[in-house]
């Protein structure tokens, strides 16, 4: 049977919620909820604990008790009288759904006839009371087929009503479902791409679009990060050293790390030397502010910042020193595309442009992350502090120094280096708990720093 099919007889009443179904008579009540002892339960969060009761008063009837909304047919309700089938959705528009029928009325008998009616020739509905049973199918005359009333067409107010429900816009506009944060940024990053064609094009700045697309990815990775790391909750502190962390690397950049750049010279292909120095260089652009604002925390709010979150926090100075980056690059790529002389030249300089606005923020981000990692635990675990913090700034500098060196010479080579990366910055992510517990239980980390006793924890060193 249907669940919109004929009702239950006798004025009982069928309730049905995500697959389970009860009847009840008048006598009873039904109550739906998340709590476990309503009649039906749903495990629905956006469901109240006692969400409505079915009862009986004369006729059946709905009746939303819990703070949670319901709807019929989109709109919100606060009591329906239960005189048809109904489709209530219960919490969102979205549901869970109930689903309502009411009982169906038994038709009554046809009363036998008057005498007046036998003695003038009246003809009985078949099986009437006082009148023998209607004659076997296949006997007697077949009575003429009920005419046929063609379909006129639907009418002006019958198309305005069908719009409105199947384009419900006005109860979608004031839908509680846009507070998600998800729907709006399904909205911004799909009218984007639009805005900065209509606001860009005009633009004689060659770097306007590496800005324009590196904020654009930036965000992504940030979110996709922070789902692997799983640094915890974000705060209004981790929110303010977020910020501190990504104005400092800007900062530092011009006033540091350009200049050091600049000074070596490299043009093409870069020797191992000078690329490790831009490596180093670069990955203390990113890992010293991590470093200060976990210093300055526990100096001064006496809080000490987890190993995950100081990796995630790592991540977004390196997608921040990759937005600077891939603008300044982006514009020799879009003067290469312009000057290109083949279609190979083309197809190259614009695949150089695509890496610099969706790979290289992500390069700086795994290489700060791993960093990142170290400052957390040396943060955590001050006896070997300086030589922490060395390991996770020179592995990542390495790693950057390989990748530049070998740009010059081999696309694989790079690729090497790009999965090297990845092996050990992913496997911090899945493994920062352990390795960090056996960091603990080993005398060789518990202790003070010697260096840099003026930030010891205040609540001393992990026993």
């Amino acid at each position: 049977m249907g669940i919109f099919e004929a009702g239950p007889p006798g004025g009982a009443l069928r309730v049905t919620l995500e697959g389970t179904v009860v009847t009840v008579t008048p006598s009873q009540t039904v109550r739906i909820g998340r709590a476990p002892d309503n009649d039906l339960v749903t495990n629905a969060p956006t469901v109240s604990r006692q969400h409505a009761v079915l009862r009986w008063g004369g006729g059946w009837e709905f009746e939303n008790v819990g703070s949670a909304p319901t709807f019929l047919n989109g709109q919100q309700v606060t009591r329906v009288i239960v005189d048809r089938p109904l489709g209530l959705t219960i919490g969102s528009r979205e549901g869970p759904a109930v689903h309502v029928e009411p009982p169906v009325p038994a038709a009554a008998p046809p009363a036998p006839p008057t005498a007046a009616q036998q003695a003038g020739g009246y003809q009985p509905p078949p099986g009437a009371a006082g009148y023998p049973p209607p004659p076997a199918a296949g006997w007697g005359p077949v009575p003429p087929s009920a005419p046929v009333t063609p379909d006129d067409g639907l009418t002006g107010d019958d198309m305005a009503t069908a719009l409105r429900i199947l384009f419900p816009i006005q109860s979608w506009l004031h839908d509680a479902g846009w507070r998600q944060g998800l729907r709006g940024l399904v909205i911004v990053y799909a009218l984007l791409p639009l805005i900065f064609l209509a606001l860009l094009s005009s633009s004689n700045d060659l770097s306007a679009p590496g800005w324009a697309y590196s904020l654009y990815v930036a965000p992504l990775w940030a979110m996709g990060f922070w789902w692997l790391i799983r640094p915890g909750r974000i705060g209004k502190q981790e929110i303010q050293a977020g910020a501190g962390i990504a104005v400092w690397t800007l900062a530092w950049m011009q006033i540091v790390t350009i200049n050091i750049n600049d000074s070596l010279h490299p043009s093409g292909s870069i020797g191992f030397l000078p690329a490790l120095v831009i490596g180093v260089n670069e990955e203390i652009t990113k890992a010293l502010p991590v470093l200060l604002a976990g210093l300055l925390l526990l100096k001064y709010r006496s809080v000490k910042l987890g190993v995950r979150m100081s990796m995630f926090l790592g991540t977004i100075a390196g997608l921040t020193f990759g937005v600077y980056e891939q603008a300044f690059y982006t514009s020799n790529d879009i003067i290469g595309i312009n000057q290109a002389q083949s279609a190979n030249q083309a197809v190259n300089a614009a695949l150089a442009f695509a890496e610099r606005i969706f790979v290289d923020g992500f390069e700086h981000a795994v290489w700060a992350g791993i960093a990142g990692f170290f400052i957390g635990m040396a943060l955590n675990y001050p006896r070997r502090r300086i030589q922490l913090i060395a390991l996770g700034v020179g592995t990542a500098a390495l790693l950057h120094a390989l990748n530049d060196f070998f740009a010059g010479s081999s696309i694989w080579l790079v690729i090497l280096v790009q999965a090297a990366s990845l092996l050990l910055f992913l496997g911090y992510t899945m493994s920062a708990a352990s390795i960090e517990q056996r960091v603990r239980e080993t005398p060789l980390f518990r202790g003070d720093s010697l260096i840099l006793p003026a930030y010891q924890d205040p609540a001393g060193p992990p026993s």
